[in-house]
């Protein structure tokens, strides 16, 4: 099966999906981080810097403890501390702190925190412990839900820390999911403990303020569109309020006030009665955390490695007033997915594109979508990021995009590096093409060099071996032209495999003759003797492939071989539209010369003066000694030169010698 463009690229396609599958069963993980690392990307570059004024954060900072004292304070002191904010007008405080265990002045903390419920409500903290993270209970539940239960997108628990001494005050649980990299994204809406359900700390404080007793205070019901999210919590007593949730039971933190817009008051301040604006609190809702070095209450979040725990609350109490807590649509793995086949259908068409020839820095040219499919493939993967970006900031969809980028980079990848494979090997098929027309080195030359309309050629030393198939004009008149192109390709095959043996470049095939160069575009140390060795053999063995038998009346087919050494030119020339490579030179000519006089001579192998003279004599080889035959005036040339040709080709009184002799006197030279 021909492996055509169209089934590379689909191979291409099915390879990338392979491996991106693979790393998604392997490195699921990298992919959760990537997807969260890039929203926190999106709430640092988006979040609003407006000051926030209805919820507000009254911190127990480091100036709070140099003025009131170590951590923790004494319970009356904390007791004071939740008179005061009423004293200021607080609609609701919500404590991020647990009062774990019993001290003096805890019955003054209860009454404190009791007093005005009605009014202005208090709720305290308590911790869970999930995923079997430890078994230890401490303190007194409280705050459950009706019903005795777990409500299906509860997290289960498996320990606690609440509250001691502290009976009847609403108590709401700050258990946050902590990521593999220790960042908090995300908070359970509902933790339950032996068949009870417990509301998160913002949700307790919203249902603290339903003074009516509603009597399904909070309902989670399974999403039902492609858009809802999988679970949605509403709240009795707030009809208008809807906290979306995923599938694990969980509320994404939305951060999308800026740290500096939380207004934050010490509370030395409030227990000292030095707030210096007093209105910021009357109504507001106030949440009493701990920022003081060491307290422990520090986690790292989407803005900032050592932010603390108070503000991810005030950041989520700040979103469900606004209704604009992000979500999961159900429908997010179908857009991703559709992104991804989109992407790589876009990517598919680009590389079916009419591509543009580019050169590279070496002279080699190259496809340009084996540079623009990875390219467009990185922009579409970004295009994945901006839509996911895109889609949380203005439908406060969490859509995730690392899963389609990454198949989207990979596909782009592949088909790439299909392209720039299929481009090699397209150029390797043109290279070869082309250096069975040419000298290979000179094919290589040519292929990484733009067309110019200048001569492009060098002078050198060479040795010219011309070779001519005698009465073959004749032979393709009395034959079919099958059979004539099957003689000339024989002796095409077996004349070029024999020049390329001995060194040597087969420079043109024009008719029934060849013009082989021996230092040419190859270089040859000893390149008269390798011509002379392969003119030998050229006459030896293509004169037994050559038909013996000709038609009737018609002379037999042989072999004639001119040799001569001396200085050519050697390249190419021609209009940039169309190049000819040859070799150029007098010992041009008199190679050719010397080949048409084998036929006067009756000799198949005449050699030229200067390469003569290039070997010298005596000679060691028996085969390739040289007899002089004369000096003959070759035509076109105005001096005469003396030419040879090989004794072992000659036998003494045959007629070879006897042509030689006659076409000697005919001329009126000598012998020499």
């Amino acid at each position: 099966m021909a492996f055509t463009p169209w089934r590379l690229r689909v191979a291409a396609v099915l390879v990338a999906l392979l491996a991106w599958a693979g790393l998604v069963v392997l490195a699921p993980a990298a992919f959760h981080q990537a997807d969260e690392r890039a929203t926190d990307l999106v709430w640092q570059l988006q979040a609003d810097p407006a000051a926030e004024r209805r919820v507000i954060v009254v911190d127990v900072d480091d100036a709070s403890v140099a003025r009131i004292g170590p951590w923790p304070w004494p319970r009356q002191t904390q007791a004071q501390l939740v008179d005061k904010l009423r004293e200021y007008g607080v609609a609701l405080q919500m404590h991020d702190l647990v009062y774990a265990d019993s001290r003096p002045g805890t019955a003054d903390l209860a009454r404190a925190l009791a007093n005005g419920q009605a009014s202005a409500p208090a709720v305290v903290a308590q911790v869970f412990a999930l995923n079997d993270e430890s078994r230890q209970t401490s303190g007194q539940l409280a705050g459950a839900l009706p019903g005795q239960a777990c409500m299906p997108p509860a997290a289960p628990a498996r320990g606690y820390v609440a509250n001691a001494d502290l009976p009847g005050i609403p108590a709401g649980h700050i258990t946050p999911r902590i990521d593999p990299d220790g960042t908090v994204r995300k908070v359970p809406a509902i933790v339950c403990y032996d068949q009870r359900n417990y509301p998160t700390l913002a949700i307790a404080g919203l249902l603290a303020l339903d003074t009516a007793g509603t009597a399904t205070p909070l309902r989670a019901e399974p999403g039902q569109g492609p858009w809802d999210p999988a679970w949605m919590v509403t709240l009795g007593a707030m009809p208008g309020l809807r906290i979306p949730l995923d599938t694990h039971g969980d509320i994404r933190v939305p951060y999308l006030k800026a740290r500096s817009a939380i207004t934050s008051i010490p509370a030395a301040d409030v227990l000292q009665g030095r707030v210096e604006r007093p209105e910021l609190l009357k109504g507001a809702w106030v949440l009493i955390g701990a920022s003081a070095f060491g307290l422990g209450d520090t986690v790292p979040t989407a803005q900032g490695g050592a932010v603390s725990g108070v503000e991810v609350h005030a950041q989520l109490l700040t979103a469900m007033l606004d209704q604009n807590i992000p979500f999961t649509p159900r429908a997010a793995l179908t857009v991703q997915l559709g992104w991804a086949l989109a992407a790589a259908l876009a990517l598919l068409a680009l590389s079916w594109t009419r591509p543009v020839v580019m050169r590279r820095a070496d002279g080699r040219r190259a496809s340009s979508r084996v540079l623009w499919i990875p390219l467009a493939s990185l922009a579409l993967a970004l295009g994945g990021f901006a839509l996911h970006a895109g889609a949380l900031v203005f439908q406060g969809w969490w859509l995730g995009w690392s899963h389609a980028a990454l198949a989207i980079a990979f596909i782009g990848l592949s088909l790439g590096l299909a392209e720039h494979a299929r481009s090699l090997a397209e150029q390797g098929r043109l290279f070869r093409n082309l250096s069975s027309y040419l000298p290979a080195s000179v094919a290589e030359k040519i292929a990484m060099v733009e067309p110019t309309g200048e001569i492009e050629a060098e002078r050198r030393e060479v040795t010219v071996v011309v070779a001519d198939v005698r009465n073959f004009s004749a032979y393709c008149e009395a034959r079919s032209p099958e059979d004539a192109a099957r003689v000339l390709h024989r002796f095409y095959t077996t004349a070029s495999a024999i020049v390329a043996s001995y060194g040597g470049a087969v420079e043109e095939m024009v008719g029934d003759s060849l013009i082989a160069v021996f230092n040419g575009s190859r270089p040859c140390a000893d390149h008269t003797m390798q011509a002379i060795d392969a003119a030998r053999e050229l006459w030896l063995r293509c004169s037994e492939e050559l038909p013996n038998v000709p038609p009737q009346g018609l002379e037999p087919l042989a072999l004639g071989v001119g040799v001569e050494s001396g200085i050519a030119l050697l390249g190419s020339f021609g209009p940039a539209q169309r190049r000819v490579h040859s070799v150029l030179g007098q010992v041009v000519t008199v190679a050719i010369r010397l080949q048409d006089l084998t036929e006067e001579l009756a000799c198949p192998v005449l050699i030229g003066a200067h390469a003569a003279e290039r070997i010298g004599v005596p000679f060691e080889r028996t085969e390739l000694v040289l007899k002089p035959l004369g000096s003959f005036l070759l035509p076109g040339l105005r001096h005469s030169s003396k030419v040879f040709t090989l004794r072992s080709l000659m036998q003494p009184g045959g007629d070879a010698e006897r042509q030689s002799l006659r076409y000697l006197k005919q001329q009126s030279q000598p012998l020499a």
